[in-house]
């Protein structure tokens, strides 16, 4: 095992609790930016977007950083390096579905697709949980509810970032197009 120290309980619990002051004026500024139409119009960035987000975190997170003191004792060996590529398009096609539920809000699809994104965490790190996430040296003073709270607000703050990242993604192919459209 590498030296990257022990996580408790206390330490989670202080972390989820700075998240959730990270996410509470994040989410507010993406709900005053973010209103209704351009969510509509985010469909494919947002899916794009997360491909990319969650394929960067497991790339770098799953893949390198964390392997061998966590995911090579939850994952086979074989799945080392597919990490990135298959949460990547898991979590486009799971931000599309978002995208969708959210629509069915008569305002604040944003709110609603970051609060979705926050609780898929509970799905994923059950699962983690039942591979027997919470034995890893790292993480086994960690109680489980702290783990699954600080990520709810942990993924809060990943789609954030998707929708960041989608409307940026936009804007920018927008500014782009209409710099092509003046040119004959």
């Amino acid at each position: 095992m590498n030296e990257t120290g022990v996580l408790t309980s206390s330490l989670m619990w202080r972390a989820a609790l700075v998240m959730a002051l990270i996410d509470a004026p994040l989410l507010f500024l993406a709900a005053r930016c973010v209103p209704s139409a351009l969510f509509r119009r985010l469909k494919w960035y947002m899916v794009g977007a997360a491909a990319f987000v969650f394929a960067a975190i497991w790339g770098i997170v799953g893949s390198v950083v964390f392997w061998d003191d966590v995911y090579s004792l939850i994952f086979p060996p074989w799945f080392h390096w597919l990490l990135p590529l298959i949460y990547g398009l898991l979590f486009g096609v799971v931000s599309l579905f978002f995208w969708r539920l959210s629509l069915f809000s008569p305002r604040g699809q944003v709110l609603v697709f970051c609060l979705l994104g926050g609780l898929v965490s509970l799905v994923g790190h059950t699962i983690g949980i039942r591979r027997g996430l919470m034995r890893v040296p790292l993480l086994a003073q960690t109680s489980i509810a702290s783990a699954l709270v600080f990520g709810v607000f942990e993924f809060t703050f990943y789609f954030l970032g998707i929708v960041a990242l989608a409307a940026a993604a936009r804007w920018i192919g927008t500014r782009l197009g209409r710099v092509r459209t003046l040119k004959p």
